[in-house]
């Protein structure tokens, strides 16, 4: 339920700030009033997201407000908690401003700092500015209790351990920040936790984040929400991140990849010896041989599982470059563990220690070269817009293993090229729709029309489409067919956005010579 506008027919303003409450009923009107004075003479929209069982969408509808919008969800639309509601809010209005600032309603998150967030986003062509508590000047003193505040510092440093992305603010765990809409359009949010901040950062680690500081205050009215659930949460968030994010936490996953190999080494290297009585040194030799080769498939479908091969060729020459990275980290283990053996001593526990030292320098000149070298991403091609469009699409067909291609110029879908060896369905046209409205790439997957039985291939309709912008306009769609065992996946999307980015003058030169 939507009340004061409504979501559909909003205007654009220049500033959207999203609001999740949940009974505070007492906190609202001063948190409007601030924000009023704070935001005098800035063209700004204010949704409330409420899941409250209080008078809370009372009191917001109540303060007929041409400025505030009221999303009050009921049932199984508060699934997920503050962390869908804030979500909610950004996608709701995300294309009907330039920026969004997400707060909460306790008054904790200063009002007047809103407006200084707008002006540095604006003047430091920034991504993300982030209120931080932990930044110079700021403080986390409205934490209550020493138990709260502990939480919240590990909280903080368990996520910048396990993603540098986070390192690039002091506080990636803060519930106020403020974003450009145009830098996060795209990311599909996956609401585990209530850390939305930190699941921008790591789904998108290229954005350009700066920070101010946040005089955390004590809450004006109500009682805080945060439960022992909210941190299983958190750690599950972590965990979701960690996992369904191909470039979160890359060194931690090699790590468990590594420890994966040692394991196998030694259950290959004590098989071999004492069951079927090789020579040491030959089952060594198998056991770190197999090893390696392990740790390559499993990094290739794992840790770098973001990385495209150009060809089988490519994934095989990777596979015989991560032996010799592999003797390399061997080596840079044994230049730390050696010395410290001889010069130091050979008691114990110091020579397990030192093992230990050696096994991270080991790891981590591993990881550094296999970054570099074994799995460094491919050059990206893109297409030359001066070539025939028919060629484009027929380059595109091979490398996607598509059935069909086809440059749809944009408004009228007329198919670039000379001939056009199939016609565009309802439910092509439907996609190719779609894709052009919202400006964003586009994977749709319709399994067989019968439950597939064993031994059966089932066969998957499949689309990509890919939107072509020109001057921020779109001007076409390049859209790839395929009824296949083998659906397209993200890996073929993402090599088909970067492979078609420079398309824009091809469709508008087209577009010219059809007019002329």
């Amino acid at each position: 339920m939507v009340g004061g506008r409504s979501a559909g027919g909003a205007r654009r303003a220049l500033l959207t700030v999203v609001v999740p409450t949940r009974n505070e009923a007492d906190n609202v009107p001063l948190l409007l009033r601030e924000l009023r004075e704070s935001l005098d003479g800035i063209d700004y929209r204010v949704v409330f997201v409420d899941d409250s069982t209080d008078e809370t969408p009372e009191v917001i509808r109540n303060l007929e407000d041409e400025s505030v919008t009221l999303i009050h969800r009921k049932g199984s639309e508060r699934d997920g908690g503050l962390s869908t509601a804030v979500t909610t809010g950004i996608e709701a209005f995300a294309g009907m401003s330039e920026y969004t600032c997400v707060m909460d309603a306790d008054l904790q998150h200063p009002p007047h700092k809103v407006r200084e967030m707008l002006e540095l986003a604006s003047g430091t062509d920034a991504d993300v500015v982030v209120a931080s508590r932990y930044a110079h000047g700021g403080s986390y003193t409205g934490l209550p209790g020493p138990l709260r505040r502990g939480v919240s510092v590990g909280s903080k440093y368990l996520s910048q351990l396990v993603f540098k992305e986070a390192r690039k603010t002091s506080d990636p765990m803060t519930g106020f920040f403020l974003v450009r809409n145009a830098a996060i359009s795209g990311i599909q949010f996956r609401p585990t936790g209530f850390k939305i901040l930190l699941e921008i950062l790591v789904c998108a680690p290229e954005l350009k984040v700066v920070e101010t500081p946040l005089d955390f205050r004590a809450r004006y009215a109500g009682v805080s929400k945060a439960t022992f659930r909210q941190g299983l949460e958190y750690l599950a968030h972590i965990s979701s991140l960690f996992w369904y994010v191909p470039s979160a936490g890359r060194f931690w996953k090699f790590a468990l990849v590594g420890a994966s190999g040692v394991l196998l080494n030694n259950v290959i290297l004590i098989t071999l010896a004492e069951y079927f009585d090789a020579n040491k040194v030959i089952a060594w030799m198998f056991a770190v041989g197999l090893s390696i080769l392990s740790n390559f498939l499993l990094n290739n479908a794992f840790t770098w599982r973001d990385i495209r091969h150009s060809s089988r060729i490519h994934f095989l020459l990777r596979g015989a470059l991560a032996y010799p990275v592999a003797i390399v980290g061997i080596g840079a283990n044994f230049a730390v563990y050696y010395p410290l053996l001889k010069y130091v001593s050979e008691d114990f526990p110091y020579y397990v220690l030192f093992n230990l030292l050696g096994i991270a320098a080991g790891t981590s000149v591993n990881f550094i070269l296999s970054s570099r070298l074994v799995f460094r991403p491919s050059t990206p091609r893109n297409l030359d817009p001066e070539a025939p469009p028919e060629h484009i699409a027929e380059e595109v067909r091979r490398e996607l293993k598509a059935d069909w291609v086809a440059l749809i110029s944009a408004p009228d879908l007329a198919t670039l090229g000379e001939h056009t060896p199939h016609r565009l369905s309802e439910a092509d046209r439907g996609v190719v729709e779609l894709v052009l409205k919202s400006a964003q790439p586009t994977l749709t997957v319709t399994g067989p029309r019968r439950l597939p039985q064993a031994r059966t291939n089932a066969r998957f309709t499949n689309s990509l489409a890919v939107p072509i912008t020109h001057q921020t306009h779109p001007v076409g769609v390049v859209y790839a067919t395929r009824n296949s065992t083998e659906p397209f996946n993200d890996e073929d999307l993402h090599w088909l956005t970067a492979y078609a980015s420079t398309a824009g003058p091809l469709f508008t030169r087209n577009r010219t010579s059809q007019r002329d």
